[in-house]
């Protein structure tokens, strides 16, 4: 008796090979007669597929969970093995499907070990928690990418497609014909190529589960010094089997929150200490009564507090909004204008067609001549908006001693060997933004700031870690309570050097109840851990 169970010749191929299961149903019209043979042949397509979206170590994002679908040439003795097997659960279309005789197929739990019954093992292109919903996308009704990676890459994802389809002969009504064995097309192997991200997928779980804690906000984490998008996560996230579900829920979790803009409040402050440093003015002090005149307006440090007399690196850990704004006084609006392009916001980043970020907004240097603009831009708030993407490369900038690189998030060309191709959408833009020893200061303000100054509540207890903090008045109100954004910025070293950077936003919520600080501790944590691990 031959066995029907077909393997895709291995498991381990199935899982290294996306493909997308695309139910045809006699019903639905989505079966065809082929024109060969005057309406004799019958073709059912069971699976359609295309090519696999990697991470950095060549594991695949995509196609890593299998299902059982049967391909079946209804007769009384088959409907009965399917209706033994499902328990009862198809009765319904079972019997339908006997009545009108035409082959058709079902997604089965188990295996069906049956001569009359054609059961594969397809691997589905999504999967339960999909990781990164935000960067991998979504396809559309007909299977071309519609959004994300599936959008952006669907050219040479499109490449590499397989399908599973038999071809029955039927009779002038299309009942196949007994005893005739169908033809069976089983390419599916042949799917491995596709497209490699920078992202690791270890990392981007770590993110994607401390993320939920945020309730809606973002987290992103670079690998310094390259900038590789090793992990972004943007809450609430979706099912991209379910976008039905996701376009009713309430807080929009299909937009991606890393490549959306907000004000950045006090984490832009890294930005004015930069020009200050650049320009030789590092050793600047200044005494903090709590609140500082500019253009007729009065400025206020967090709650009032008055910090005294500040060097830059005390005025960095404990974020003093005074002192910053009377280093942009002194400085112009010119020098930190010309920083923060340097250093990334004001400019999209596109990685590929219908993959973008958001620009954010810089003020214009005619805007700057208003004092009150200008203090307003010297701690990030006023026009200023940045994406979390574009503050973890600010970040970067400053862990990698004062070059700034472009965010990597595609790698290269994946063919069917598994052989990886640079290509020139690949390639990070490099330039040096700040002396080395600009840089090495703000890394050890930041260190102070992690040990002792606002970002203390996000230190883990090992390693040596840098922060900076910001909270970034919105102007929108929730009841008399103004919604506020809650941000989180460092970067994360052990012993041997190796860095990763991470940013960490809470978006629009009246008071943020610590959730920032716990997300980047256990972020940190985790990278630690990799490190130690040498990952």
């Amino acid at each position: 008796m031959k066995k029907k169970v077909y393997g895709l010749a291995a498991v381990l191929t199935l899982l290294l090979g996306a493909a997308c299961v695309s139910i045809a149903r006699a019903n639905h019209g989505d079966e065809y007669v082929a024109a060969a043979g005057a309406q004799s042949l019958y073709r059912l397509d069971v699976a359609q597929a295309r090519g696999t979206i990697y991470d950095c170590d060549l594991v695949p994002l995509v196609g890593g969970e299998l299902e059982y679908v049967a391909a079946v040439a209804p007769t009384i003795e088959a409907i009965g093995a399917l209706e033994t097997a499902t328990q009862g659960r198809y009765r319904d279309r079972l019997a339908v499907a006997l009545e009108n005789g035409r082959p058709f197929q079902l997604t089965l739990d188990t295996p069906v070990e049956d001569p009359r019954v054609d059961v594969f093992q397809v691997p589905k292109r999504y999967r339960e928690n999909q990781l990164a919903p935000h960067v991998i996308g979504y396809l559309d009704s007909l299977g071309n990418g519609a959004a994300g990676i599936e959008l952006a890459m669907n050219d040479v994802l499109e490449r590499y497609q397989g399908e599973v389809s038999l071809t029955y002969r039927v009779d002038a009504v299309g009942r196949a014909i007994a005893g005739e064995e169908p033809q069976v097309v089983n390419t599916l192997g042949e799917t491995k190529g596709g497209v490699m991200l920078a992202l690791d997928s270890q990392l981007q779980e770590l993110a994607q589960q401390a993320a939920q804690e945020l309730d809606q906000g973002a987290v992103v984490i670079t690998q310094v010094p390259g900038c590789e998008i090793r992990a972004l996560a943007s809450v609430p996230d979706f099912d991209p089997l379910d976008l039905g579900d996701a376009a009713q829920r309430e807080g929009a979790p299909l937009v991606n929150r890393a490549f959306s803009a907000y004000a950045p409040g006090s984490v832009f402050k890294l930005v004015t200490a930069a020009a200050l440093l650049e320009e030789g003015l590092g050793d600047t002090t200044f005494t903090c009564v709590g609140s500082l005149n500019a253009g007729g307006l009065q400025f206020h440090c967090i709650d009032s507090t008055s910090h005294g007399t500040l060097d830059l690196e005390g005025a960095l850990a404990k974020s003093c909004n005074c002192y910053f704004i009377n280093a942009a006084r002194v400085l112009g609006g010119q020098k930190v204008l010309s920083m923060a392009y340097n250093l990334g916001f004001g400019q999209a980043e596109e990685f590929g067609r219908g993959l973008w970020t958001a620009s954010g907004e810089l003020p214009s240097l005619e805007d700057l001549s208003s004092a009150r603009a200008l203090a307003n831009f010297s701690f990030g708030q006023g026009e200023l908006t940045a994406t979390p993407l574009q503050v973890c490369a600010m970040m970067n900038a400053v862990a990698s001693g004062g070059t700034y690189t472009s965010p990597k998030l595609i790698e290269g060309l994946v063919d069917e060997n598994l052989e990886v191709t640079q290509v020139e959408s690949s390639v990070s833009q490099t330039m040096r933004v700040m002396k080395t020893a600009t840089a090495k200061t703000l890394q050890k303000a930041l260190i102070a700031g992690a040990e002792e100054g606002t970002g203390r509540p996000g230190t883990p207890e090992e390693g040596v870690v840098g922060i900076k903090t910001g909270t970034a008045q919105t102007g929108v109100y929730e009841g008399e309570e103004e919604l506020l954004h809650f941000w989180y910025s460092g970067f994360v070293c052990d012993e041997t050097g190796s860095r990763y950077c991470v940013t960490v936003l809470k978006e629009s919520s009246p008071e943020d109840g610590g959730a920032t600080a716990r997300v980047f501790q256990e972020v940190a944590q985790g990278l630690l851990l990799s490190l130690e691990e040498g990952n």
